[in-house]
């Protein structure tokens, strides 16, 4: 389906002028952009209001030459049968690929398709008919409802093809979940939403470089130096340095500090002293360091002692 092909074939049956005008408002010229109506009319030196009724005729005069083409009429049945497939209405980027604008313009001089622009809530869509798009916001709204009342992604196994032309509603990375686009779970925009993002996929400890790694796979594509992502970890509280480079969530019960901070945490909840073995096996569920690291630690005198049992206890003040 050659939609280049067929558009030029109807332009060419129109004004020269009337022509041009459509061509920059569509932008089927170099431009990748559509042209405004001011822009376009300085440039023939009339007013807007003029521009405006060019491209009117020009467009009611295209779908004259168009509905007497039958390679424009196969082209309209094809769409239908392919938004058809969709359940009656599918997001452009879904269903265009090639020569979108010009597809966009033969999409203009049909009843037969409704297309609606991008807003703030929506991405440009086509349906069938208003029903369609009637059925499908009120899904939408009442999804959206029901993921507020929630709070938390849904997990799915298929993501409705009607839900995305919605700008509120977004599959989380992975694809496994469903949630709304204003929930850092679902569209993370701070670096540090994006490191609790991953570490919570992984659900384990993951070096910074790794960090830096796996959000550059991230849908938004966005590069991060590793640099960056160390520098919010480091002063992020809700991340804890676990190991050489190694952080993981606060909320997964980590507590903050040094090796020698967490010795002491461990023994503050035991009055009574715990052994060596113990307190190596406590101290590695929290650090990912080596065992000498924290016989090291155990050593120093200014903040623990060992009693005649060889049981280990904070040294008092």
């Amino acid at each position: 389906m050659n939609s280049k092909i067929i558009s030029q074939n109807i332009l060419k049956e129109l004004p020269e002028r009337t022509r041009e005008v459509i061509s920059r408002r569509f932008a089927l010229n170099k431009n990748k952009k559509p042209e405004t109506l001011e822009s376009i009319g300085k440039s023939f030196k009339i007013t807007r209001e003029r521009v405006r009724q060019i491209a009117n005729d020009g467009i009611k005069k295209a779908k004259k030459v168009a509905e007497q083409r039958d390679d424009f009429k196969e082209a309209i049945d094809f769409y239908q049968k392919e938004i058809q497939k969709c359940g009656g209405i599918v997001r452009e980027d879904k269903i265009v690929a090639e020569d979108k604008n010009y597809t966009i313009f033969l999409i203009s001089l049909t009843d037969k398709i409704i297309r609606e622009k991008e807003n703030d809530n929506f991405y440009s869509f086509w349906a069938i008919n208003k029903e369609s798009i009637s059925r499908t916001k009120e899904s939408i709204k009442k999804t959206i409802k029901e993921l507020k009342e929630e709070g938390v992604p849904r997990e799915i196994k298929s993501f409705p093809e009607e839900l995305e032309i919605s700008k509120e509603i977004l599959k989380t990375y992975d694809g496994k979940k469903m949630g709304l686009s204003s929930w850092p779970e679902v569209n993370p925009k701070t670096v540090k939403d994006k490191i609790k993002l991953i570490l919570n996929q992984e659900k384990k400890p993951v070096h910074f470089k790794e960090v830096s790694e796996m959000i550059a796979n991230l849908p938004q594509k966005r590069n991060l130096h590793p640099q960056t992502i160390h520098n919010e970890l480091i002063r992020n509280q809700e991340f804890v340095l676990v190991g050489r480079g190694y952080y993981a969530l606060k909320d997964w019960g980590y507590n903050p500090g040094q090796v020698k901070d967490v010795i002491y945490q461990v023994l503050s909840a035991n009055d009574n002293g715990l052994p060596k073995d113990e307190i190596i096996t406590s101290v590695l569920n929290q650090r990912m360091v080596k065992e000498s690291t924290v016989l090291l630690n155990l050593q120093n005198k200014k903040f623990f002692k060992r009693d005649e049992e060889g049981k280990y206890k904070i040294k008092e003040a």
